[in-house]
């Protein structure tokens, strides 16, 4: 639960909608602090690629995030991972712009 105050005076108490400002000064702040949970949580499972010595789950760049995995049941195990964090934070993830490759 939120409010707003502005000089003297406060809103009533109300839910906030998950979601960050795009080309807000917090915004990447603000982006990295809610997904850095789910980034420990992939790279703790044990579920991604190998390059060399150097293990490889879910690369991030900007806003966007790629998860890597070696086999189709490794996929669906991080997107697992993934969806648990959705729900249990109340992330919105944008399906339309997700694709296969």
């Amino acid at each position: 639960m939120v409010h707003v105050a502005w000089n003297a005076a406060q809103s009533q108490y109300f839910i906030a909608a998950n979601g960050v400002k795009q080309g807000g000064v917090l915004s990447l702040i603000l982006y990295l602090l809610y997904t850095d949970g789910l980034l420990v949580k992939l790279s703790t499972c044990g579920v991604g690629c190998y390059f060399g010595s150097f293990f490889v789950c879910a690369p991030v760049y900007a806003d966007d995030l790629v998860l890597l995995a070696p086999t189709p049941s490794a996929m669906r195990h991080s997107l697992a991972i993934c969806y648990e964090y959705a729900e249990e934070y109340r992330v919105l993830n944008l399906i339309r712009k997700s694709q296969s490759g």
